[in-house]
């Protein structure tokens, strides 16, 4: 049979089809199978080599050598989605039958070409911390480190699996994981493991693999200054933080202490090898392994406040003039009422609670107004802290505003950062 004969059968075969005939018919380029299934298309008329006469015209994109990887990646994503995604009605999928189709892909060409960059392969795990993070890391997190390559060298960041914990956050810098990919936008880099109610003065390094959310952060009071202790926080339970030592080899000590008293016989099995190993090693840094050290002791003297996270907010303040922080014009016990109903309310109620917090947030302003910045900063913390789902604007402008004022920009620009991307759960890698 020749090739009429093939295509007049096929032709045939068109007519007898009952799906609905595509409108864009043999110049669709839809893939997607749920359009296949619905619609059908007319035959495509060959030549003698085999390739359709009437096929649509491909464009090639030509494209840095060096962004090709991470963009096959987005392609294999997409396609693995599309073979999934079998519930999904064509209506909801793209229409990329448009006339402006050519000009679109000249268009993310463009922007391929411009707004992709990737991050040094052989990047300064410091220098990139310092940037990114916006803090500086102590030597005792870098020590850390090389107690987990000692224990796991080939993948650090899971020396502690067995235990429960692992190394995320800035470790992943010094495990690799930003080295020579698609850079991210700087806000993104902000919120890397940045659990729901961290404040911005806390930056997550451990995670557990339970389901409350547990997690170790360092804790510092200014961003141009080391961290005083860390702190740990389970984030699916309530936004107070507890005092876990002035080093993460503490931090992870007392943490042990705590497995050891848990139920979990598996992670028992494995915390005598791994805590003696620690505590050698703390032994020969010199490093204290309490839970409140005299450095710790020593900052309880400077706090004006304690928000709702219970850890405390140091801020300039002047005893003599009692300039730099005043009370808010509620109870810790009434603005948690008022929080409470804001966070339980049906739409139609909200604005009533709202009205009640208004006051607050006025008398809040009046503060910053006459240089009293901490109070705007502990009204932030609180609403923070406290985890109602609809303030985060208001979270964010407190805390951004007053923070600024005291010279303290890398912890506006987290709470903005944060408060724009506030997520719940326990898997907040930017990653």
């Amino acid at each position: 049979m020749g090739d009429k004969g093939r295509t007049d059968g096929l032709e045939q075969k068109y007519e007898r089809d009952s799906r609905i005939a595509c409108k864009y018919g043999t110049k669709c380029y839809q893939q997607n199978p749920i359009h296949h299934q619905k619609y059908k298309h007319p035959p495509q008329k060959k030549h003698n080599n085999g390739e359709p006469t009437n096929s649509p015209k491909r464009i090639k994109l030509d494209v840095d050598p060096t962004k090709k990887e991470e963009i096959n990646k987005v392609k294999e994503t997409v396609k693995t989605q599309n073979e999934a995604n079998t519930e999904i009605s064509d209506t909801q999928m793209p229409d990329l039958n448009t006339p402006n189709q050519h000009e679109f892909l000249e268009a993310f060409q463009d922007l391929i070409d411009s707004d992709i960059t990737t991050t040094p392969k052989d990047l300064d795990p410091k220098d990139f911390i310092q940037k990114k993070f916006l803090v500086e890391m102590p030597t005792d997190f870098y020590a850390f480190w090389d107690f987990c390559k000692s224990l796991k060298p080939n993948k650090p960041e899971e020396a502690l699996k067995n235990i429960g914990l692992t190394l995320v956050g800035p470790y992943d810098v010094l495990a690799g994981k930003f080295n020579g990919i698609v850079d991210k936008p700087e806000t993104m880099y902000l919120i890397h493991w940045r659990f729901y109610s961290d404040p911005p003065e806390f930056q997550t390094v451990l995670k557990a693999d339970d389901k409350t959310g547990y997690h170790i952060g360092y804790f510092r009071d200014s961003p141009s200054e080391l961290p005083v202790f860390l702190a740990s926080n389970s984030a699916n339970v309530d936004g107070i933080l507890k005092v876990t030592g002035d080093n993460i080899f503490a931090a992870v000590n007392l943490y042990l202490d705590d497995v050891k008293k848990s139920g979990d016989p598996f992670k028992k099995m494995n915390v005598h090898k791994i805590q003696s190993a620690l505590q050698k090693r703390a032994q020969e840094l010199k490093l204290d392994l309490s839970e409140r050290t005299q450095k710790i002791k020593d900052r309880d003297k400077k706090i004006v406040t304690r928000s709702f996270n219970k850890i405390g907010i140091v801020i300039p303040y002047n005893r003599k003039t009692q300039t730099g922080y005043r009370d808010l014009a509620v109870t810790n016990k009434e603005l948690t009422k008022i929080l409470d109903n804001i966070q339980k309310s049906r739409p139609e109620e909200r604005q009533k609670f709202l009205s009640d917090l208004q006051l607050v947030l006025t008398n809040a302003s009046i503060a910053t107004d006459e240089c009293d910045f901490g109070t705007g900063i502990e009204l932030g913390q609180d609403i923070l802290a406290h985890g109602v789902e609809t303030l985060n604007g208001t979270i964010a402008r407190f805390l951004a505003s007053n923070y600024r004022l005291i010279g303290r920009e890398a912890f506006a620009k987290i709470a903005e950062a944060h408060m724009k991307n506030r997520r719940k759960g326990t898997n907040l890698s930017i990653i």
